[in-house]
């Protein structure tokens, strides 16, 4: 009996689920474990480890650790000055894979004013402000959409990350561009004169509490409850969300490289200028089109990806059907920048025509757009409008979802 129970004992903690150590152990004690566990239960392979998670060492500020620089960081020292979640959010932020971690000072300041703020306007939102100011019901604008959009793909994404055991990314998932999703959308509505929404705000505020409580548990607890949330955030179950629609975050994409890129051309306007138009196309050019459904052809639908030798068989195609010489390489250059296109937001990113409608997103953020150039006048119309008399320097650099700022 009591060698039964000695035994039980002894395996209850088998299999070993997961194993946390430090690189500089696989080629001697990780891998010497491994040969242990097999040869104990040679024939019990299921309790040999599930895992290991090997890390890099760490360093202060992009340089080693050492007395002689006098730069050592003690745990209880750290916490002291920074407090317990902004070590963990630096912690974070150092990395993930077998490379040499930095924690950086720089980063644990920067994480208390951003964990500050971002408490205080959330607290302030969804507590303080008149709900009779704020939007509400389901009528939602194109930001709307977009900023729930970003929440599903970034709840998603960051699980993902957390479940890999990436915790950099999922920081920079459920944290940074949670942020960036956030601002855009505040940005936008106080451009526009239009109040944000009441239940999309919450939606992505209640779901941020939750993607950050791994990384920063103590500021999600005390939010949790400033905003009238029961129990404890480390018990809540994870947000459920809809699926992404890729058709929105190409949409969002869309807006947010427009106004870069008009940002750019406003910045080379010369004096005197007074007269700026958005021109947008809805198709592209024959050999354009021709370009694309060749990489129609290249796509296998099945495993959503082009042939390893995709580069290459572009190449040989472009010589042999591509007359004119220097649309050569021209053709190149575009189908490589579709190929990102279409690694990013799949299938889509290859359709003749623009699966949305362009005219409709500017013209609905025209007054954001105006805001962020300064610009007290600007319209929107097709490169095509026969009354613009568009020069061709100009149109040829219109093509469908990449518009450009004419000013003149």
């Amino acid at each position: 009996d009591t060698l039964t129970k000695m035994r039980d004992e002894f395996r209850y903690w088998y299999p070993m689920d997961l194993r946390v150590s430090a690189k500089d152990l696989i080629p001697n004690h990780l891998t010497m474990a491994l040969y242990n566990h097999a040869a104990i239960w040679d024939d019990e392979p299921e309790l040999w480890p599930r895992g290991y998670y090997t890390n890099g060492h760490i360093m202060v500020d992009a340089q080693k650790m050492s007395k002689s620089k006098g730069n050592f960081l003690m745990m209880l020292e750290t916490i002291n000055k920074y407090s317990a979640d902004a070590t963990r959010f630096s912690c974070a932020d150092a990395g993930d894979t077998l490379d040499d971690a930095n924690f950086s000072r720089d980063t644990a300041n920067a994480a208390i004013i951003s964990l500050t703020n971002e408490a205080a306007w959330i607290k302030e939102f969804l507590t303080d402000t008149d709900k009779s100011t704020l939007r509400s019901g389901d009528d939602l604008n194109f930001m709307e959409k977009v900023l729930e959009n970003e929440t599903n793909r970034l709840v998603k994404a960051t699980e993902d990350c957390y479940e890999g055991m990436q915790f950099r990314e999922g920081l920079q998932k459920g944290w940074f561009e949670m942020m960036i999703a956030k601002n855009n959308y505040k940005s936008w509505c106080h451009d526009s004169g239009i109040a944000m929404h009441e239940r999309i705000v919450r939606k992505w505020a209640e779901s941020l509490i939750i993607l950050i409580c791994p990384i920063c548990p103590h500021w999600s607890e005390t939010l949790w409850k400033d905003i009238g949330k029961e129990g404890f955030a480390v018990r809540a179950p994870w947000p459920v969300v809809g699926e992404e629609d890729k058709l929105f975050t190409r949409q969002a994409k869309f807006l947010r490289d427009s106004l870069k890129n008009f940002r750019t051309n406003a910045g080379k306007a010369k004096k005197g200028w007074k007269t700026a138009t958005i021109l947008v196309a809805d198709g592209y050019p024959e050999w354009k089109i021709n370009a694309i459904l060749w990489m129609q052809s290249q796509y296998n639908t099945s495993s959503g990806s082009f042939p390893p030798t995709f580069m290459k068989d572009l190449k040989v195609w472009s010589t042999t059907n591509v007359s004119e010489k220097k649309k050569i390489k021209l053709t190149m250059q575009f189908v490589s920048f579709m190929k990102r296109e279409v690694d990013e937001v799949g299938e889509m990113g290859m359709d003749i025509k623009c699966p949305f409608d362009q005219s409709a997103i500017l013209n609905e953020s025209v007054a954001y757009i105006k805001a962020q150039l300064n610009m007290a006048e600007l319209s929107v119309a097709s490169v095509d409008d026969p009354e613009l008399a568009v020069p061709d320097r100009t149109s040829q650099n219109v093509s469908p979802g990449k518009p450009v700022l004419w000013m003149r």
